[in-house]
This record gives structure tokens, sequence and C-alpha cells, in this order.
């Protein structure tokens, strides 16, 4: 991970992904009654910079990826169902923009929750002549984020993309349908064909934004891919889920298993009581703590500061 850092505050304007003012009352109406609303250029240009620098680490250019034979790294991103790169990344800064505190505090707020979890975080790439094919049909997320279906009148879950790249219709901006226009149609169908709602393909936005936007949107909203054929393009993007806490119906990764890895034991000892709270790490206060778990905890992760959960279990002594 050299040349890269944990997540801090930067910049003069606004901390990484903070929340702020930024998520405003016409933001967050969109997102309930369209069904997305975007947030531009909320990423500072010097994490955008880092993150550019770890996604090459990942991905090939829009050149590699044209002039190709550059070995398996880069060949596996010719097939639409190329397993992506998973948090935790080999990468403090992308790490940070997927568990920002900013990120966790617009999913508290769109959700009307005050405890939620991280259940998705993937880097992508999309570069021309890769296909997308049935992602090009209008579908909805909810049916491999959760095992029922979108709870009517509210949102147990948003969805995010991270743009690190300037995004538009030259490198396949994403469309999406106003949730007014397909409120007539069956939860169950979930996937439209064009036959029978061209007029919906037709209505459908793209969701363009500079790099450095983040676009938020419902599992329940219509979108669909779009292919380009630019071979100097590409599209670069982190994609991050946000539940309720208690949404046990609700998920698509598993942060446990990642625990052997050494990219788990260094995202845990450089981040925030309250970025571990997201991925589902006890918080200060939980009846999991005594002092014999803090002790094995600190154990397992020697470089994580365990001061905020030895000082709740200090003041629960003394009442």
């Amino acid at each position: 991970m050299a040349g890269d850092e944990p997540p801090q505050a930067s910049g003069p304007r606004i901390r990484l992904l903070d929340v702020g003012d930024l998520l405003t009352t016409d933001l967050a109406m969109s997102w309930e009654t369209d069904g997305w609303c975007v947030l531009e250029g909320v990423v500072p240009e010097v994490r955008l910079q880092k993150a550019r620098s770890a996604l090459a680490r990942l991905f090939p250019s829009a050149q590699e990826f044209a002039e190709g034979g550059v070995g398996e790294r880069d060949d596996r991103w010719r097939t639409w169902d190329a397993p992506w790169p998973e948090f935790p990344f080999p990468s403090r800064t992308l790490n940070g923009l997927v568990l920002s505190e900013g990120m966790i505090d617009w999913a508290e707020e769109l959700l009307g929750g005050c405890d939620v979890r991280m259940y998705l975080a993937i880097a992508t790439a999309k570069y021309a002549g890769q296909p997308s094919d049935f992602n090009q049909l209008l579908h909805v997320d909810y049916p491999n984020h959760t095992l029922t279906v979108p709870r009517p009148g509210g949102s147990e879950q948003v969805e995010a993309f991270v743009y690190l790249t300037d995004v538009g219709p030259e490198n396949g901006a994403t469309r999406f349908v106003p949730r007014a226009l397909t409120a007539h149609i069956p939860v169950e169908e979930h996937t439209l064909n064009y036959e029978d709602h061209g007029e919906l393909y037709e209505e459908a936005t793209e969701v363009s934004a500079p790099a450095g936007s983040v676009v938020l949107y419902r599992p329940d909203v219509y979108h669909c891919s779009v292919d380009f054929s630019d071979p100097t393009q590409a599209r670069f993007m982190l994609h991050v889920s946000y539940k309720l806490a208690d949404m046990e119906w609700g998920g698509y990764q598993a942060w446990p298993i990642k625990g052997y890895s050494p990219e788990w034991h260094d995202f845990v000892q450089n981040a925030t009581p309250k970025q571990l709270r997201a991925v589902g790490f006890p918080p200060p206060g939980h009846a999991f703590w005594t002092h014999e778990t803090v002790r094995g905890v600190s154990r397992r992760y020697p470089g994580l500061d365990m001061g905020p959960w030895l000082g709740a279990l200090g003041e629960l002594s003394q009442d």
C-alpha cells in the first residue's frame, strides 16, 4: 500500500464525502420520488488522484485494454461477468471512499435510521467492446440484494456509484427511469423487455456527472447499462450499498470471510469506530465487550486503538 494513506479529513471546503449541507432537501426528495439523486464533485481532487493510482493497479487503462495482449490481469475484463475487486481493497483511499463517515451519514439520513451497515462494495471498470449483456435491459436490483421485495412507502437500502472518472454518454453512463413512470409495474417484473416497455427506454435518463460525484439510488428504481464503442474511453467507479442494520433479509457480500486477508487487517487497524460499526463490528458499549474480549481483539489487531471500547467499559463499571 505504498503511496496510499488512511482515510482522513481533506480539503478546505468539505471532509471526504462529508454530509454537510450537500444532501439538500431537494436532493433527498429526488431520491425518494425519482429514485436517484446526484451529488456533484464531492470527492476532493487529491483523493481522486490517489484513487486513480490505486485503480491502475487493478485495471488496465483504456489504451491498454484496446491494444490487448497485456496478460491475464487485463484479459479477464473482456467478459461481462468477471469478478470485480471487492472491499477491503488493497488501498486505504478506496476503503476510505466506500466507508467515509459522510457516506454513512447519507445512508442514515436517506433510510431514516441511526444504524446502518455497508453490505456491498466493489470497484468496476467499463471499456469499449466490453458487453454488458442482460444489464442493458431495464431492471431493478432488489432480486439479488434482498430475500423479499422493496417495502412500499419507504426504503431499507440505498445504493451508490462513486464516479472516479467523468461519466457521460461517451463512456456508458447508466440510464435511470423515474419511479413515477414505473409505479404501475407489478413488483415481480424486475426486468423489462423492450417490446413491452419501449416507451420506458425512451424516457430513461443518462446520469452523467464529473469525476468525484456520487449517485445515490434506490434498489427499486429501473435502470440499465449502456455500451459504447470509443476505444479511447473508459469508466471507473465504486459501487457501494448500505442497509438498515436490522434488515437481516438484505445483503450481498459477507465481511467475516475476509478476516484472514492482510487488506482486512489493514482496514480495521486504520478505521474509526463509526466505520467499523458500519461493517458489523460491535460498537463501544455493546454487550459483547468485556475486558477479556477487548484484550483478545487488541491481540488480533495490534494497531487498532481500543481506547473507545475500554472507555465505554469504564463508564459501564461506574454505573
